[in-house]
């Protein structure tokens, strides 16, 4: 049994081991899929070709690997004789599971107001930049017509984030703060503090604070991570499916920000209004 100070190390040392063995291997499938051999190119990215875009999404689905699920992972295999229930995998009430995918799916008007509300914040003008690079980014990366693309979106934002993240951040990191400080209140902030935090998008980051707050409280009342798991996939699949279908002229290019302040902040506030009560409903659920 390793001390509060140990472990953390060791989480560490298990990210930094994952970062660097993972982009190692992303840079060499990436070599390898796209013909580009100079690995330097690869890894610093190139995102205004299709081959660069490619390389730059297998090395992203690596990473993903690397950082989040493949720490977790070991940490719960060297610190625990059964792993995979002191990660949260255990069954939940069904009803949990489509009163959650509901919430997800109300929640997304008032994850757009509230982020459109975190954008008119003044911000130091590197971040300005920092955030309209990685938005160009991820509109180079989402905006597709191609049906095997956007199944490669979906596995590197819906399934890979959704699995590594929600082990990384709730199945150790909550559990481990929470223990330490006594409090699944400070236990799921902090955890939520640190979950947005590392995105580094800065005009995203209350409402990414709020999700991790959201999944976080139903981590704890669920007792089951395939709770927080599935919110997390429908949150970032519901972005890969509204911008394919952007890609594709289905739908107009601000359907992702309907609810925000630009457009349509009435259904934002109706949709704030929803989540809280589903919330309420899933909170009384859990504790009766």
């Amino acid at each position: 049994k390793l001390s509060p100070f140990a472990s953390i190390l060791l989480l560490l040392f298990l990210v930094a081991i994952g970062f660097v063995l993972f982009l190692a291997i992303g840079v060499l499938v990436a070599a390898l899929i796209t013909g580009n051999w100079e690995f330097t190119s690869l890894i610093s990215g190139d995102a205004s070709s299709f081959q660069g875009l490619m390389a730059l999404r297998i090395i992203q689905i690596f990473q993903t690997i690397g950082v989040f699920l493949f720490p977790a992972l070991v940490f719960a295999i060297i610190l625990s004789k059964r792993p995979f229930a002191m990660l949260g995998f255990k069954s939940a009430n069904r009803d949990f599971f489509w009163l959650s995918a509901i919430l997800m799916f109300f929640s997304m008007p008032a994850i757009n107001l509230i982020a459109s509300i975190n954008a008119e914040i003044p911000m130091p003008q590197w971040m300005v930049e920092m955030e309209q690079a990685a938005e160009a980014l991820t509109k180079a990366f989402m905006i597709t017509e191609n049906y095997g693309i956007f199944a490669l979106n979906l596995l590197m934002v819906g399934v890979l984030p959704a699995l590594g993240e929600e082990l990384f951040f709730r199945g150790v990191l909550q559990k481990f703060f929470c223990k330490q400080l006594g409090s699944n209140f400070l236990g799921v902030v902090l955890t939520a503090l640190i979950f947005s935090a590392v995105h580094l998008q800065f005009q995203g980051f209350i409402p990414r604070f709020l999700l991790g707050m959201v999944f976080g409280y139903l981590f704890v009342w669920t007792g089951s991570i395939w709770i927080p798991i599935l919110m997390h996939f429908i949150n970032n699949s519901l972005a890969v499916m509204v911008y394919f279908m952007i890609g594709r002229g289905l739908i107009p290019a601000e359907t992702d920000t309907i609810g925000g302040l630009a457009e349509l902040w009435q259904m934002g506030v109706i949709s704030l209004v929803i989540s809280v009560v589903l919330l309420w409903v899933i909170r009384k659920k859990a504790v009766t």
